[in-house]
Formats: structure tokens, sequence, C-alpha cells
């Protein structure tokens, strides 16, 4: 199981030496969906960060087979109180027991900014990104509408999509 994720932006170039220098941790360089600017890399290996200025999330929840390819998308919550975000976790919660039934999904997780405030991502890794939009306009996901805008719920939100980068 991944306990934490440990992530770094940049440019493709400086993330994949990352790749050549640390072969024995598990990387993903991820490359963004609509544009070649803004990579991320993906330290999952469990091990102290080797990153100057990572954000490093731990695994609150985890359902899939760590088939990491395809198509992932990261939605990022930021909440105004630990009430706001109990709610959301509770509401993920509910959501969590069906994805079994969810076409093309491989992984899903929610992870917690390692930090005070109350940040969270849901990271969905799926088989295309059509099984992802067809899930985001399911009744399935019906429950987690109210966080995607800011409002009562939620101060921000940000969600961006990736796919692997060839190196």
């Amino acid at each position: 199981m991944i306990h934490k994720i440990i992530s770094a932006f940049g440019s493709q170039s400086i993330l994949a030496a990352y790749l050549e220098r640390e072969p024995q941790r598990h990387l993903l360089l991820l490359k963004p969906a609509q544009t070649e600017e803004d990579f991320q890399l993906l330290d999952l290996s469990d091990q102290p960060t080797f990153f100057n200025n990572p954000l490093q999330y731990n695994t609150y929840y985890h359902n899939g087979g760590n088939d990491l390819t395809g198509f992932f998308n990261f939605m990022y919550f930021d909440f105004a109180s630990t009430d706001a975000a109990k709610v959301f976790r509770a509401q993920f919660d509910h959501l969590s027991k069906d994805v079994d039934s969810f076409i093309g999904l491989h992984d899903i997780f929610l992870l917690r900014l390692d930090a005070p405030q109350n940040k969270y991502v849901i990271l969905s890794v799926w088989q295309h990104d059509v099984n992802y939009f067809n899930w985001r306009n399911s009744k399935d996901f019906q429950q987690m509408q109210p966080y995607l805008n800011a409002g009562p719920y939620v101060q921000q939100f940000h969600q961006t999509s990736y796919v692997l980068a060839q190196v």
C-alpha cells in the first residue's frame, strides 16, 4: 500500500533527470493533459523526500491495484474548517463504497496534505479520459458536486489532469 505521495512540479527536463538519478524509487513523471508545461513528478516510494520544495500527502484512502497508467485526475480541495473537511470525508467514504462499479477506474486515492491546513486531493487513475468524464457525469458522483466550486463547503477548488510522460 502507498502510505504517502510526494509531489514536485517543474519542467520535463528537470524532473526527468530525477528519474535517472533515483532509479531505486517508484517515480512517475506526469505530463499535463492539455499543455506542455507544469509537469509533475510523483514519488510513491515511501522514502524520505529528496525534493527541495515538495508537497507531501498522506494517504487517507486508497482502492485499486496500483495500476498507475492511463489518465490521471487530481481534484484539489481547500476547506475553511476541520468540520467542513470531516463532512467532505464522510461524503467521500460514501462514494468510495461503490468504486468497484466505476468503469475504467484503476486506482483512487484520498490524500491529505501533510500540513496544518485542511487540504485534500482526490487522485483518480483511469483507463481512458472518457471513463473519468463519464464518472463525473454519473449519479454516483452527484454527492461530490457541491465541493467542485468555492462556496460554503470549500474555500478553493482546482483540478488538473495528466498522462504518463514519455521519457
